[in-house]
């Protein structure tokens, strides 16, 4: 948490855990942040964000939220948010830092009128744990007068995209996170398409769902490989579509669990297995 804080962010956290467990959380990591317990799930429905994929019957995960982050500014007014559908996955610090900046990347200035679309991709972090998505990251420098497209194009043109290869079994992707775009219409059949212009950043959030994992004599690692495509056009006509192929090997770390059972990764000071068992009485004593 020191980016944050070096940021001048301040980091709220709400679970649906007991205040209990989020105590021995604190210790356990040593955190240092503010964590609310909010065991009814009352400010949970009240922001509308109830995990609605949990039955409602005695299942003990039920009242849990969407996972989600909500960043505001110094006036407390949200200027992003992310939320994902499956609740092992949450977004990497990376990600999170960039909107708290207004996803102000620093990229090389132009060094003049180039026809030449340039592209760097990099993986963002250092590791991929399962229950941790981070991004793969294009940086787009586009010539003055040049423009690349956006989704969806007619046929015959090809958009600026982040794609991951079938091969990279083991390996999710999501919703692209992209930046604005102006809209253009073509001159020869009227067609309106979103297009981007100057240095442009595409980010592709990853996770990984533990079978990406391969294990050597160094330790355990997760391969992700894909392509960058773009095609370059200016006022009147278009270059051939290109592509620049990518391929990380990356630690793949372990999760941060609590001890709910044997294995690696495991974290003894959290009590899970206690935590779990009071959370089984209370949905009872609810139902």
């Amino acid at each position: 948490m020191e980016n944050f804080e070096a940021a001048g962010a301040k980091v709220y956290v709400l679970s649906y855990d007991e205040a209990e467990a989020m105590a021995d959380y604190r210790a356990a990591h040593n955190a240092n942040f503010t964590m609310l317990s909010d065991p009814n799930s009352d400010v949970i429905r009240s922001f509308g964000i109830l995990n609605t994929l949990i039955a409602e019957d005695d299942h003990p995960w039920y009242g849990i939220p969407y996972p989600g982050v909500y960043i505001t500014d110094a006036d407390g007014v949200i200027i992003e948010k992310f939320f994902e559908n499956n609740f092992t996955v949450r977004p990497g610090p990376e990600q999170l830092l960039a909107a708290l900046k207004g996803e102000e990347v620093l990229l090389k200035e132009r060094t003049g009128v180039d026809a030449k679309v340039t592209v760097e991709v990099e993986f963002e972090g250092d590791t991929l744990p399962v229950g941790l998505s981070r991004q793969i990251v294009a940086r787009f420098s586009v010539p003055e007068g040049i423009h690349i497209y956006d989704e969806p194009v007619p046929e015959g043109l090809v958009a600026a995209s982040i794609e991951l290869d079938e091969l990279s079994e083991g390996i999710l992707s999501y919703t692209p996170v992209t930046p604005p775009t102006r809209s253009m219409t073509l001159s020869g059949d009227g067609h309106t398409l979103e297009v981007y212009e100057g240095d442009v950043v595409l980010r592709l959030p990853v996770a990984q769902n533990g079978r990406a994992i391969e294990k050597d004599d160094d330790g355990r690692w997760v391969s992700i490989s894909g392509r960058v495509q773009w095609q370059a056009c200016d006022s009147e006509a278009c270059a051939l579509p290109e592509e620049k192929r990518f391929n990380f090997r990356v630690p793949a770390a372990f999760a941060v669990l609590g001890d709910m059972g044997p294995g690696e990764g495991r974290v003894p000071a959290m009590n899970g297995a206690a935590h779990f068992k009071e959370m089984m009485t209370r949905r009872q004593t609810q139902g």
